[in-house]
């Protein structure tokens, strides 16, 4: 019986260079890359729900030689090596494909081209209409009645078949191999007829039919000197014709059902978007898990709500969600509150329940409170006039301590880890009263795990302390001089005008689109004859490193560099504040979110405060915008000075960076003395920034080749002034080298304050993977220690400030650097306070000591920029 129905048939290879070239900079918080995955996964459900085909299969060639190569050494020999972050992701392509059960295949010593036409032959000989899904011009002689090519275009796809390949060229399918025969193909390696292109071949193919009534009919082939190639090159022409024609008898066991569109396995698709950390995909995958009925109180009356407090009262402990909209929790609309005091026991409150009803609950001392997101709750109870007391907990603060690198820390995703259960409730209402239930079993498995792990000082007296602190540094927002950037924005403005009209003089006095690659490349490397640094599929690229180098050659690239920073500063900043400011505060209120970086560093957004430049006039000017309350305020802005470098003289025990910094020496101009074997007082600006390159760059795992780029000087020397530092500083070496060793048999690495981060990739066999791995491991214990540092000053400093009943308003914190909005009365007071609490911070009632003092610098201003 004849089958019936289209299959689709997908080159893999093909498939996989088009999904890596399509999407950049893409990977896991742990540096494995994921662009190619993403995009074969994208590519492959645009097909699917496009042309719903009946049957599906994939093949792919295996690195090993093929009959080809064994006939013809030279066979592929110019082709460049699959870039090795496409190789890393290959497994995770191919187990995608499985658990899509979507049948791959592939066989030693035949390449996929074999294995598309077997298939293609076999399957359309049982009346099933074969799509050759693939970019290769190979493949087009397999066209036939039944089998058509399916090419993926910039715009969508096109389907070639025997009708549109006679059109195009003048051929039919099986006189592409005699073509090829004639022009060979470069990306093959293929040799054919030197001298002889495609046009050339298609019309000799076209006059003859093919290459051996080509040979007989010799001596009517057009021009002497095409005669006398093809008769010098003749072995060679049919050796490529040999080479170019298809394997359609490979030898594959061949089951036409399984080759029919199945349902994927959900589960495994769940976890395998679970590790690429694709959280849409999680969302939309995540099992159906089966689960306990649980019966959804909805309450509408305080009558009614306390009638449940007994219940909760006797628990000891209950969960809250409070679900709200799109933005931040100062601006966003409350849309549910749910609530869960026992297991398989929740209710629902309306987004306008009167706050008085939940009062009691909340301020009571005696019961703990378990709020996913405490942060933003705490801020969203404040905007309504309320605030919640401790004791707390947090199931998202857990788990971020439990795996910093985790996809995801909402209680949804934690319950299908934990729990394997699924919350996809669609009403609001329902959805939170579910959340606080889940959340509520959660936190004892946390808690446990914490524990475990030691680091119960970590959360309870530091980051769930901080939680609080974050949402007053929320709530209370900063001011914002909406002058000042309206006078940036225009004077910004007119500073692009003059920089387009100086790059127009440059560039020989045409006016171009500064903003498109594409008409800057041909300004660049067409019109200047500056050389091409590096390509990209599209063409020669322009980006930032590129314009850099060029700049060293030519004017123009220097002032493209400088007008996109500006660019980039008016729109992402002076342009987009206004917006940001808050109508009934008049102040911007940034989010700072704890549970985002691995290192244990708090991050900016909406907007990212963190991410202003201050190297540059521009950021600085930025920065002039943010300033104190009022005319009777300032900002006083409190800095670790080389917190990191600090750190890691503690961590080292380095004598001699442990003695610079008790002698309070310039330890760059240390360094640079000893780099340059000068005296300290003899360093010029310049030495002393290479050092400063280098004291931070050792931190962060710079190795020679980076270090070369950073500073514009030869690896070698890159890699002189590195062991030049390990001379001076031995003990670094080996405190950098025991750090990565325990990590790889650890498989993480730690704070001095016991903060974890996995890092499994140290033994990935991708080696820019495990190189990343390694830096990381060298970085994250140095860098996450300082984060920890600065969070234990600010649970000091605050508790501290409300004792005392200051005034003053701990207003953001940058990496280092603490802000705060202070009563004039009150600066000599808080300037005092806050380097004692910096300088000498305390946890679990004990001073943190390093071996070398921390030192805190403080300046005042009434803008950001001045303090």
């Amino acid at each position: 019986m004849k089958l019936s129905g289209r299959f689709f048939l997908i080159d893999g290879s093909s498939f996989c260079y088009r999904a890596f070239y399509a999407i950049k900079n893409l990977s896991t918080s742990k540096g494995q890359p994921t662009n190619a995955v993403y995009g074969v996964i994208s590519m492959l459900r645009k097909l699917i729900m496009e042309e719903q085909p009946e049957y599906l299969a994939v093949a792919f060639d295996l690195p090993k030689p093929t009959f080809r190569h064994i006939r013809y050494e030279g066979y592929k020999e110019h082709r460049r090596p699959m870039p090795e972050a496409l190789v890393s992701q290959m497994p995770l392509i191919k187990e995608f494909f499985k658990v899509f059960k979507i049948p791959v295949f592939e066989l030693e010593g035949y390449e996929a081209d074999d294995v598309l036409g077997t298939l293609a032959r076999r399957t359309s000989a049982e009346g099933i209409d074969v799509f050759l899904v693939t970019g290769d011009k190979d493949l087009l002689q397999l066209l036939s009645p039944k089998i058509k090519v399916y090419r993926p275009t910039q715009d969508g796809h096109e389907v070639v078949d025997e009708e549109t390949l006679n059109k195009k060229w003048g051929l039919k399918p099986g006189q592409v191999v005699e073509v090829m025969a004639l022009m060979g193909d470069d990306t093959d390696a293929i040799p054919g007829v030197p001298g002889i292109g495609e046009k050339t071949a298609v019309e000799l193919i076209r006059k003859f039919g093919s290459v051996r009534e080509m040979m007989d009919r010799f001596q009517e082939i057009p021009g002497e000197a095409r005669r006398s190639a093809i008769e010098k090159y003749k072995d060679q022409m049919n050796l490529s014709r040999e080479l170019a024609a298809l394997d359609t008898e490979v030898p594959l066991e061949l089951d036409f059902q399984s080759l029919r569109r199945r349902e994927p396995d959900g589960e495994a698709l769940y976890r395998l978007f679970q590790t690429l950390e694709f959280k849409a995909l999680m969302k939309e995958f995540a099992p159906r898990s089966a689960r306990k009925t649980l019966s959804v109180k909805a309450v509408s009356s305080e009558k009614e709500f306390r009638t449940l407090f007994p219940e909760i009262l006797r628990a000891g402990r209950f969960a809250l969600v409070i679900a709200k909209g799109e933005g931040h929790p100062m601006r966003a609309e409350v849309t549910a509150i749910g609530l869960s005091w026992a297991e398989g026991a929740a209710c629902s409150l309306p987004a306008d329940f009167p706050p008085r009803a939940l009062r009691d609950l909340l301020s009571d001392p005696k019961l703990l409170k378990i709020c996913p997101s405490l942060k933003e709750t705490l801020v969203l109870l404040s905007r309504r006039g309320e605030s919640i007391s401790a004791p707390w907990n947090d199931p998202q603060l857990s788990s971020y301590l439990l795996d910093p690198a985790r996809p995801s820390h909402e209680i949804p995703a934690l319950a299908q880890e934990f729990l394997e259960e699924t919350i996809d409730e669609e009403d609001p209402l329902q959805a939170a009263a579910l959340e606080a239930e889940a959340a509520l079993r959660l936190a004892p498995t946390l808690e446990r795990e914490i524990a475990d792990k030691e680091m119960v000082v970590l959360l309870n007296e530091v980051e769930i302390p901080l939680a609080e602190i974050l949402a007053r540094i929320e709530t209370a927002g900063i001011a914002v001089d909406l002058k000042e950037l309206e006078f940036l924005s225009k004077e910004m403005e007119g500073t692009l005008n003059g920089l387009i009209e100086e790059i127009r003089a440059l560039a020989g006095g045409e006016a171009f689109n500064i903003n498109s690659p594409k008409q800057l490349s041909q300004v660049l490397f067409e019109r200047l004859k500056l050389p091409v640094i590096k390509k990209t599929k599209t063409g020669a690229s322009t980006d930032e490193e590129v314009l850099k180098r060029l700049s060293l050659m030519h004017p123009l690239p220097a002032k493209i560099l400088e007008y996109r920073e500006t660019h980039k500063l008016r729109s992402t900043y002076v342009e987009a504040l206004p917006k940001l400011v808050d109508p009934l505060t008049g102040r911007i209120h940034t989010s700072l979110n704890q549970t985002v970086t691995a290192t244990g560093r708090l991050s900016s957004s909406n907007p990212n405060l963190q991410n202003i430049p201050i190297r540059t006039e521009a950021g600085r000017r930025i920065r002039r915008a943010f300033v104190s309350s009022g005319q009777g305020n300032l900002l006083l802005a409190a800095d670790y000075s080389q917190i990191e470098l600090r750190i890691m003289a503690h961590l080292s025990e380095d004598e001699r960076l442990v003695k610079a910094f008790l002698e309070g020496e310039d330890i760059h101009k240390v360094t640079a003395a000893e780099m340059f074997h000068l005296k300290p007082e003899e360093i010029s600006a310049d030495q002393r920034a290479a050092a400063k390159t280098i004291n931070f760059g050792i931190i962060y795992g710079m190795t020679p080749f980076g270090l070369a780029k950073e500073l514009g000087i030869s690896p070698p020397q890159a890699e002189e002034f590195i062991q030049s530092y390990f001379g001076r500083y031995p003990k670094v070496k080996v405190y950098l080298q025991k750090s990565l060793e325990e990590s790889r048999q650890k498989g993480y690495c730690t704070t001095i304050f016991n903060r974890r981060r996995y890092i499994p990739e140290l033994h990935s066999k991708d080696p820019v993977i495990r190189q990343f791995a390694e830096r990381t491991a060298i970085n994250a214990p140095i860098q996450g220690s300082a984060a920890d540092l600065i969070k234990v000053a600010m649970v000091v400093l605050d508790r501290i400030m409300r004792k005392m009943g200051l005034r003053s308003v701990m207003i953001l914190q940058v990496h280092d650097e603490l802000i705060f909005d202070v009563p004039n009365e009150e600066l000599e007071k808080m300037k005092g306070l806050v380097r004692e609490a910096m300088e000498s911070p305390t946890l679990s009632g004990k001073t943190v000591k390093l071996s070398v003092p921390i030192e805190v610098k403080l300046k005042t201003g009434r803008s950001w920029f001045e303090a």
